[in-house]
């Protein structure tokens, strides 16, 4: 299971909201359970959302995005759908409707976006499973978030306890931070420079 470096609930410039920021992983192969781990994980701000207020937002729209992104690469191009079978199609590119090149009929499209809804549908209940066994961990997270506004590894391990496979390794919150503030400081000065140039 991957593990948060970084927790903020500090906005960011791409109108994110907050975000978790991951150890990079030089991987490239992933099991069918590690790919409903990932959707666990990002089913899991909506989830707590609507266990917490009993409502839910707009906020989860990127990560809907992501579990439904996995969901459908499972069954149309992994072959990792029972009802389905070991198929692979080629990713269809988003915003285009190429209905007349498909290579499969409406009948299986119709299986596959049952397939992906399933999987959808059990990830999210799994989520919610987990939360709910671990309120209080989640209670702490937020009241720490509301306190600091960026939590890093360390902060998370002394609220709900190590890894359950062992220690990962650490980055260091501030000098990512600093990078981030650079990043963006240097970009808006590049737009500035910009600016002021002349047209042609």
């Amino acid at each position: 299971m991957r593990h948060h470096a970084q927790v903020s609930i500090a906005p960011r410039t791409n109108a994110a909201l907050g975000f978790a920021q991951m150890l990079p992983r030089d991987q490239h192969l992933f099991t069918k359970e590690q790919l409903f781990e990932r959707m666990c994980m990002a089913l899991g701000g909506r989830a707590s959302e609507a266990l917490t207020f009993n409502r839910v937002t707009s906020g989860a729209q990127d990560d809907l995005r992501k579990v439904t992104r996995i969901a459908y690469s499972m069954v149309k191009q992994f072959g990792m759908a029972p009802g389905i079978g070991p198929i692979s199609f080629p990713e269809a590119q988003e915003g285009l409707m190429d209905i007349g090149r498909r290579p499969f009929s409406q009948g299986l499209q119709q299986m596959m976006d049952h397939e992906a809804r399933l999987l959808v549908a059990k990830a999210y209940r799994h989520t919610e499973n987990v939360l709910q066994e671990n309120l209080d961990k989640l209670q702490a997270l937020a009241n720490a978030l509301l306190e600091k506004e960026v939590i890093n590894y360390e902060d998370i391990e002394a609220l709900i306890g190590p890894p359950p496979h062992g220690p990962k390794k650490m980055i260091a919150p501030q000098r990512w931070i600093d990078a981030q503030r650079e990043k963006q400081d240097s970009g808006e000065e590049e737009a500035a420079e910009e600016a002021r140039q002349p047209p042609l």
